[in-house]
């Protein structure tokens, strides 16, 4: 069985035409739910690294469930820093406001 979008986190020896091949052991796995399990006998199979192993195993689990890949990596926008700054904006146009405005 292959899987694609994960070619890069396999080693080399592993890579065919960008696609990755998983044994039908780690595919079920995935397919069952049993990620542990799918990293460790990824890991056995290839000799990942438990971090490779595991992003190469979350790759497949949401391209089999035909989730995007590209939002995983995504840092989040707003928090603390997002709230200071729609406070000082707040701030600065009442700050205008009552300057130009106000009699």
């Amino acid at each position: 069985m292959r899987a694609a979008g994960c070619a890069h986190l396999l080693p080399e020896a592993d890579v065919d035409n960008r696609n990755p091949t998983f044994s039908d052991e780690v595919l079920a796995a995935v397919d069952g739910g049993r990620k542990i399990e799918a990293i460790k006998r990824l890991r056995e199979e290839t000799g990942l690294d438990l971090k490779d192993a595991k992003q190469a195993i979350d790759a497949l689990a949401r391209e089999r469930r035909g989730e995007p890949g590209a939002t995983a990596n995504m840092p989040e926008e707003g928090g603390a820093r997002g709230a200071l700054k729609l406070v000082v904006l707040i701030v600065a146009v009442l700050a205008v406001y009552f300057y130009f405005f106000a009699p």
